[in-house]
């Protein structure tokens, strides 16, 4: 029996549009959001959480985050519409009986001058909140040790050394101790501690007193301790990292150690709104104690092997301590909007199917879905060869079968002229076979490479390097901050591991466009350390590419494959699957005993949405693919060659928000780029692509409609809008 859906009408009240309670809480939001389905949403989520109260306009998260307003437009809706389907609970409804969907993730919108500014629910921010940690612990859970390679046991040390302490002795345990800033704090309290150490006890013993409220305490700690001090002291200990050391190590359960870099880090990072001076320490404790509370025993579980021996091991700590250990890690995942010339996405082509191939690698098998014309066979082909993988095409079709696919009997001449019958592989056991035969093959270790030049830039500071492009010159190379090689000298100066690795493997000079800096330091390492290294295995990725995977039948092509290619079941010899012809297999083949997926093997598939075979296809196929929708947004880089790449842009937005806005049609049946690419071939001929291609299309999509001239009429006066066919200056997009 369907569930029963409860019908929200949205209102406006008071300049605010919204539709209330949808009786969504923070659970069913946190398991929405562990959906494979729901990673391509994240980003645009992300963006609006770490607005100022989670509110913006889809224009001014554009300017920020370097995409189209219209791309984060559609993420949202399409994100909303999948909420309801998958939820099946209610619908939300216009005043006018039209249905809405921005209403299910945002809470309420309203008009600014900047536009239609809208803010994300309560429920769904914090559910944002815990993905964000999860993967973050699980990023943490994978480090090849607990602390990454600082040392951080000195903290369980401190609050084992004062518990039960005097003020003075914990005062002097202070001393040395990297949680306070050592270099200023030390030598006055070192001073107050010998000759006023009753004031100091005094001022101690207030900020310690629980029945104050904590601001109000750090507050007078800061005035009473300047005023014990010499007026032409420039430092008095009287800073919130040393209030916070104090606090912790009377009451390490509720109070935890304090940097002000890790607490603006940790707002810019989940989204919270960052308190001014006097109120950060309070804001910070709390957030660490609700991370703590939701968090704490998993996060100490990781890092037990390092503290065991200690006797206080409060999980506020451990919680601290990671954030201090993955600061650098945040700091990247903050910084990969950053818009500077070498790293922003138009001059990072290597980088720019990143999403994808991370998708593929960690699951395997991964069909790209959306609507007609998104580039997604030419986006597969590009993903495979950004991966340096050997690639195979094949189309389904409703005659494909097992025969073709995996193996089968094929007729053959014998010798005497009888015709006969011989049992040959099909062309994903032949891929399967190529990939086996690559194992085993050796290169230099370019990972251990780069890492001995950075062993030496720790070491010398600083190193000399050839242009590689211009012998006369030379570049002077160091470590930023966060352990990336950095340029001198230069405006934008840092340089990924993963762009440097990228060129050492495959040597395309032309991937790094106008940046000759991860060119030369790439060769650099390439003559200089390379032949230093231990070589090591490695798999070269095979890539099979089906088009139009649901346009065959599943179950006929596959067979028992689908054992094989489930991911938890790859490489593993242990697994093997008995073929339809396992008989007639020879004892010489590599899958004499049974047939397996080699781990190296992806399966990358493409279908169009609007192709609804898809919903007979079986769902223990569907189960064992990750589905990526691919949107005309997503791919819309492909018009920037034509010389009206504006105008075509324009025109695909605002016809594709026509096309969205229809009953009986939805974002499914958008144009994609593919469509506009021909007007490279027509110098520009937007009539021309209209008749020709885009109208018997919509056609199409129309027979059977009621009132499909109507319609028609209305998309024609989409796509054309003479005010943007006259001009290349860009359309404004309605933000609902």
């Amino acid at each position: 029996m369907a569930a029963l859906e409860t019908i929200y009408k949205t209102e406006i009240s008071s300049g605010e549009y919204g539709c209330g309670d949808l009786g969504i809480s923070t659970n069913d939001w946190i398991e929405l959001l562990k959906s494979p389905e729901a990673s391509q949403y994240l980003e645009t989520l992300l963006c609006f959480l770490r607005e100022p109260k989670h509110a913006a306009t889809c224009n001014a998260v554009s300017r920020k985050y370097g995409k189209t307003a219209y791309y984060y437009n559609a993420k949202v809706t399409n994100f909303s519409k999948w909420v309801q389907k998958k939820l099946n609970r209610f619908q939300v409804l216009n005043p006018d009986g039209s249905i809405t969907y921005w209403c299910i993730a945002m809470q309420k919108g309203w008009d600014t001058k900047q536009g239609f500014k809208w803010q994300l629910r309560n429920e769904l921010v914090e559910a944002l909140r815990h993905y964000l940690m999860t993967e973050l612990i699980n990023q943490y859970r994978n480090l090849k040790e607990p602390f990454n390679g600082f040392y951080e046991e000195y903290k369980w040390n401190l609050l084992d050394k004062t518990e039960g302490k005097s003020i003075l002795e914990i005062i002097n345990s202070l001393r040395g101790v990297n949680l306070v800033d050592n270099p200023r704090v030390d030598s006055v309290l070192k001073s107050l501690r010998e000759n006023t150490p009753n004031e100091l006890t005094t001022i101690v013993e207030r900020l310690i007193d629980e029945t104050k409220p904590i601001d109000e305490r750090v507050a007078n700690y800061k005035k009473e301790m300047r005023d014990i001090c010499p007026k032409n002291w420039r430092n008095c200990a009287n800073d919130e990292r040393t209030a916070a050391t104090i606090l912790m190590c009377k009451y390490p359960e509720k109070y935890t150690a304090y940097k002000d870099e890790i607490y603006q880090l940790i707002c810019d990072y989940f989204g919270f709104e960052s308190r001014k001076v006097g109120k950060k320490f309070s804001h910070y404790t709390d957030i660490i104690n609700n991370f703590t509370a939701n968090f704490g025993n998993e996060i100490q579980e990781i890092m037990l092997s390092s503290i065991s021996g200690f006797k206080n091991k409060p999980l506020n700590l451990a919680v601290q301590t990671l954030f201090w250990c993955m600061r650098n890690i945040i700091s990247t995942k903050l910084n990969i909007k950053d818009t500077n010339e070498f790293l922003n996405e138009e001059t990072m082509p290597s980088k720019k199917y990143q999403h994808y191939i991370d998708l593929l690698q960690e699951a395997h098998n991964l069909v790209l879905t959306g609507a007609p014309g998104t580039g997604k066979t030419y986006m597969a082909q590009k993903i495979a060869e950004e991966m340096g993988a050997v690639t195979k095409f094949v189309q389904f079709h409703p005659s494909y079968d097992y025969t073709d696919f995996v193996e089968g009997l094929r007729p053959i001449e014998k010798e005497d002229g009888q015709m006969g019958f011989e049992r040959r592989d099909g062309i994903f056991k032949d891929f399967c076979k190529e990939a086996l035969a690559s194992e085993g093959k050796t290169e230099g270790n370019f990972e251990e490479a780069l890492q001995l030049l950075k062993n030496d830039l720790k070491e010398q500071g600083e190193i000399e390097i050839p242009s590689y492009l211009k012998s006369s010159k030379t570049r002077t190379i160091c470590l930023s901050q966060n352990d990336t090689i950095s340029v001198k000298g230069e405006t934008n100066p840092v340089y990924s591991d993963d762009r440097i690795l990228r060129y050492m493997r495959t040597k395309n000079r032309e991937e790094l466009g106008n940046d000759t800096y991860t060119f030369s330091i790439g060769e650099h390492v390439l003559k200089e350390y390379v032949a230093k290294t231990s070589n090591k295995t490695f798999r070269k990725p095979f890539v099979l590419i089906i088009d139009e995977i649901n346009r065959g039948e599943a179950s006929k092509i596959f067979g028992e494959l689908f054992y094989a290619i489930d991911p938890g079941y790859r490489g593993k010899k242990d697994y093997l699957v008995q073929t339809q012809y396992q008989n007639l297999v020879p004892e010489t083949d590599v899958f004499a005993k049974g047939f397996y997926v080699p781990e190296n093997v992806y399966i990358l598939a493409t279908m169009n949405d609007i192709d609804r075979s898809v919903e007979s296809m079986d769902f223990a196929m569907r189960r064992r693919f990750t589905w990526q929708e691919v949107t005309p947004e997503d791919t819309e880089s492909m018009l920037d060659s034509l010389t009206c790449a504006v105008k075509a842009k324009n025109a695909m937005h605002r016809l594709n928000n026509a096309i969205a806005e229809t009953d009986g049609l939805g974002a499914a049946y958008m144009i994609g780029p593919s469509y506009f690419l021909k007007l490279g071939d027509t110098g520009g001929d937007f009539e021309k692509l209209w008749k020709m291609n885009i109208e018997p299309l919509l056609k199409e999509y129309l027979r059977g409609f009621r009132k499909s001239t109507e319609i028609l009429e209305k998309f024609s006066k989409a796509y054309f809008n003479n005010n943007d066919i006259a001009t290349d200056q860009p359309q404004l997009i309605d933000e609902d």
